[in-house]
């Protein structure tokens, strides 16, 4: 398959039939992940990621669900908000995966049917289960991160309905959110010691902030991707994209058998031309540990867009911190300026999304 096949207009969707879902000769790592939000309580969110040949990158690193060798497994990490014992499953890509034309299956248990730009995602397991019906839409946003088709990866907005099972409980959804994938050549290492992804959406506005550093805690990148999935539009911001973490739970051992904070509150802030954004978040403590080397969770929030003032009970964070712990503490400074601005937002008036 031809990467080509996705150089089209970003107000079509991929082809899904054309899509590379597992490791090749030449791409021996594939990321497809799946997040929905803005569900009912207690679910709040929805996600499903994959990542197939686990590459020398820090934030990555879980020793433990490695099943052969490095490049021959998968992780599935599947949560919501609600309490589970297990999300992470660990495949043999060449023992446990298969695929044909119409379908990709990790062990019987997990199977994607695909279409043109649809499919259907069955996960059976036994304490969260779900069947989903899922489209793809415009815009895609797309980014060649190096040269020479080293790295690809672009993100797109999801709708999608079906069923939830946890336990003994079931659960109609239906929500709108965003499909990402990601495929790279083997590299020897990348020094990624700090990531977060963070995703709220807004009416027809689908906002994704993410940061990298490296271990001595410079930023590689900070990022705002806006898309608009009325008009079809897409922006980017990489420039005074901050982010800000105000108080921390205890340090805990992640799963790569390392310290981390776990942030309580933080705060995102951007400074353009044309938009100002401010956001204020606090994490609801639901963490699912074993993405990487980190958690994956949810998070209630204010967010002030120009002079508009919002406030959402579901936000959507990924976050993983390898770097030492004296770049994991937070200084009273940062604390004092989170602390003024929540209070300053606190005295606006609120929209709640529903």
């Amino acid at each position: 398959m031809y990467w080509n096949s996705f150089s089209k207009s970003a107000k079509q969707p991929p082809d899904l039939t054309q899509l590379q879902w597992l490791p090749n000769l030449q791409y021996k790592t594939l990321h497809y992940g799946l997040v929905f939000l803005n569900l009912p309580a207690p679910l709040h969110y929805i996600n499903f990621l994959s990542l197939l040949g686990i590459p020398n990158i820090p934030v990555l690193q879980n020793p433990a669900a490695v099943t052969t060798t490095e490049f021959d497994t998968a992780w599935i990490f599947h949560s919501c908000s609600l309490s589970q014992l297990n999300c992470l499953q660990s495949y043999s890509i060449q023992d446990d995966c298969g695929q044909t034309p119409e379908l990709i299956d990790f062990d019987q248990t997990i199977k994607i049917v695909k279409a043109e730009q649809s499919f259907r995602l069955i996960h059976e397991y036994s304490e969260l289960a779900f069947l989903l019906n899922i489209r793809l839409h415009p815009p895609r946003y797309k980014n060649y991160p190096f040269n020479l088709g080293i790295m690809q990866q672009w993100v797109c907005p999801a709708s999608m309905q079906g069923t939830l099972r946890y336990k003994e409980q079931n659960y109609q959804v239906q929500s709108t959110g965003i499909f990402s994938y990601a495929r790279t050549i083997q590299l020897p290492f990348w020094s990624w010691y700090f990531y977060t992804r963070q995703i709220i959406q807004v009416e027809h506005l689908q906002f994704i902030f993410y940061q990298i550093r490296n271990r001595f805690n410079q930023i590689i990148h900070s990022k705002l991707i806006l898309l608009d999935t009325q008009q079809q539009k897409i922006k980017t911001y990489s420039h005074n994209v901050e982010f800000e973490v105000a108080r921390v739970y205890p340090k805990v051992v992640t799963p790569n058998g390392l310290s981390m904070y776990l942030p309580r509150e933080f705060s995102w802030h951007l400074q353009h031309r044309h938009l100002k954004i401010q956001l204020f978040a606090e994490a609801r403590g639901d963490y699912k540990f074993g993405f990487g080397a980190g958690y994956v969770g949810s998070f209630s929030y204010k967010l002030k867009m120009n002079q508009k003032h919002y406030e959402g009970e579901a936000g959507y964070c990924e976050y993983v911190d390898c770097r030492a712990l004296k770049w994991q503490e937070i200084n009273a400074t940062e604390k004092h300026f989170f602390k003024k601005n929540v209070q300053d937002l606190a005295c606006q008036p609120l929209k709640t999304f529903k």
